[in-house]
């Protein structure tokens, strides 16, 4: 059996990528543990249970909650108008 250097390339490339893709693994599933834990060991994303409301608190939050004056109705009875 022959082996040439293309055949030989192929493996080298597939081993390579094998050792990349067990490094990139182990880097995610690190980064995966250290959020769990940095989150009090729940899943990660997973929102903290709590019967308390939070109120937002940015510029948008701020716009949106400011109260704009009332429009001055329209008088369109007679009698609320006054003599002339």
């Amino acid at each position: 059996m022959n082996i040439n250097i293309f055949d030989s390339a192929i493996i080298i490339a597939a081993v390579a990528g094998g050792i990349t893709g067990a490094l990139v693994a182990l880097v995610v599933s690190l980064g995966v543990i250290r959020a769990q834990r940095h989150l009090g060991g729940t899943s990660v994303g997973a929102p903290h249970p709590s019967t308390e409301w939070r109120t937002p608190s940015g510029p948008l939050a701020r716009h949106l909650a400011h109260t704009e004056p009332a429009a001055t109705p329209v008088q369109t009875d007679e009698a609320a108008r006054p003599p002339q």
